[in-house]
C-alpha cells in the first residue's frame, strides 16, 4: 500500500502541473473563491491507513475559513481549520493549514501542495506535511 501511494504521489506531481502549462490562463488567489467539497486517502506513516471528507469556503485573497472534516483511521474525529494558501500563475500553488483541534501526538499544522484544474473548478492536491502520505481532490459547489 505504501509504494502504491508513493507511485500515485509520484505521478500526479509528475503530471498535473503539465496539464495546467497547457492553459491559457493565469491563475491567481482569486481564483480560489466560493464553497468546495473535497476527499482525501492514503497513509499516515506509523499509524495506518487514513481517509476524510469536508468542505471549505474560501474567500478569493488567499484565505479558507469554515473548514470542516471528518478524517478517519481508525476511528473517526471531525476537525475545524483554516489555510492561508499561494497560487501560483501557472495553477500550482500551496498551503499551510492550522487546525483548530488537533489531535493530541498528531501535526498541529497540516501543509499540501495543490495544482487547479478545470478553470479552477477542482483541485487535486497531496499532504507534504512530514509523515502523511496522502492525495486528494475537491471540487467547486
Amino acid at each position: 500500500m505504501r509504494k502504491l501511494m508513493v507511485l500515485l504521489v509520484v505521478l500526479t506531481l509528475n503530471l498535473a502541473p503539465s496539464a495546467v502549462a497547457l492553459a491559457d490562463k493565469t491563475f491567481t488567489n482569486g481564483d480560489i473563491k466560493g464553497s468546495y467539497a473535497f476527499s482525501f486517502q492514503g497513509e499516515i506513516l506509523g499509524v495506518g491507513p487514513a481517509a476524510a471528507s469536508g468542505m471549505f469556503k474560501a474567500n478569493g485573497r488567499g484565505n479558507i475559513t469554515e473548514a470542516v472534516r471528518t478524517i478517519s483511521f481508525g476511528g473517526s474525529v471531525t476537525q475545524t481549520f483554516t489555510c492561508t494558501l499561494s497560487v501560483n500563475p501557472n495553477g500550482t500553488g500551496s498551503a499551510e493549514c492550522p487546525l483548530d483541534d488537533p489531535i493530541p501526538g498528531f501535526p498541529a499544522v497540516e501543509t499540501f501542495d495543490f495544482v487547479l484544474e478545470d478553470n479552477a473548478k477542482g483541485v487535486r492536491f497531496v499532504s507534504t506535511t512530514p509523515g502523511f502520505v496522502v492525495l486528494g481532490s475537491g471540487r467547486k459547489q
